[in-house]
């Protein structure tokens, strides 16, 4: 079955974003996003806010991090949520960007995808109610037992992905896989042939792809809405080189993007490369068929038509993250009937 998701940002307002995710559920949308980032707000808070002002739509973190939880306290906040919905809650998680867990926070970052699989491993122990002793390389816990029955003994966990191991992890010890951001129709279709080449046992997981969104009757304003946003992910050494190998685009884009948004100049705060880029330059890298590869990005006809392809690639949600408040309107306004069927 096919959905369509709305994605929301932490660095929205509460008041804004709740009235988002009910505009949103009104308008047809199927789940609600909430992505989560480092000094920005608390996702699970505005998920129970969410949760409680709406009725039908999965509420979803899309995502949380596992290195700044841990899975006792991942698990004592999802089923809290997944209570205050009724049952409605997905769990979305991810490892952010080292810089940022371990330089800036001083968290261990370790083996990344054997951090993932104890945490998973010991999350879901922990939200199907049972009391867990693990003694992993990454993850230990003695006797840890939430202290209230969850809602549901099994709520979904979804693995944000890029690469081949981090994806079969998704697909073998979670529910499923959520694409990030820029991620192209080529990159979705590798994901969904790792998922066909598992054995799941009966088991339907899922692949979720999170895209940036543009829709403007004025192409070209859709274009500038999104490009430098582009830029700036595309310019992060590890996220830039798997995004642009799994798309088919040049590889020797990444130094280029790096000097365009000053990475040689370590001022600790990674928004300050993208709000002191060189405009100039990013657009020059930047150009439309790259912008065209890895958003949605377009009029209403062409967004539809766009988002058809991540389905027919194999994704199974499609979670639509629009750019600026009039790109919101206009999501909203996107005729979805017949869509997801495609």
């Amino acid at each position: 079955m096919k959905s369509i998701g709305l994605g929301l940002h932490t660095g929205m307002g509460a008041r804004e974003l709740i009235g988002w995710c009910k505009k949103g559920e009104r308008a047809g949308f199927d789940s609600v996003w909430i992505s989560e980032d480092p000094y920005f707000r608390d996702a699970f808070s505005l998920i129970g806010l969410a949760a409680s002002a709406t009725k039908k739509v999965s509420v979803a973190t899309g995502i949380v991090n596992v290195y700044t939880r841990s899975p006792v306290y991942m698990a004592m906040a999802a089923a809290t949520v997944d209570e205050v919905s009724r049952g409605r809650l997905i769990l979305g998680v991810g490892r952010g960007v080292k810089s940022l867990i371990e330089d800036e926070m001083h968290i261990p970052y370790g083996s990344h995808i054997e951090h993932m699989e104890e945490y998973i491993q010991c999350t879901k122990k922990l939200l199907a109610g049972e009391r867990v002793t693990y003694d992993g390389n990454e993850v230990k816990l003695t006797n840890a037992k939430l202290r209230f029955a969850p809602v549901r003994r099994k709520i979904p966990i979804l693995l944000a992905a890029m690469g081949p191991k981090m994806l079969r992890l998704a697909f073998t010890q979670a529910d499923g896989a959520i694409l990030n951001s820029c991620t192209s129709v080529r990159h979705a279709r590798y994901a969904a042939g790792i998922l066909r080449s598992i054995r799941t046992g009966g088991t339907k997981k899922q692949l979720v792809c999170s895209l940036w969104a543009s829709i403007d009757e004025d192409v070209q304003r859709a274009y500038e809405s999104v490009r430098r946003s582009v830029g700036f992910l595309l310019s992060i050494p590890t996220f830039g080189e798997v995004f642009l190998r799994r798309s088919g685009l040049p590889l020797d884009l990444l130094p280029e993007l790096r000097e365009a948004f000053r990475w040689e100049e370590k001022v600790g705060d990674p928004m300050w490369h993208l709000e002191h880029a060189d405009a100039k330059r990013v657009k020059e890298l930047v150009d439309d068929e790259i912008v065209d590869t890895l958003t949605v990005c377009g009029d209403a006809e062409v967004c539809r038509k766009r988002m058809r392809e991540y389905y027919d690639a194999g994704v199974d949600t499609v979670v639509m993250n629009p750019m600026t408040q009039k790109t919101f309107a206009k999501a909203l306004l996107l005729p979805f009937k017949g869509l997801q069927a495609s």
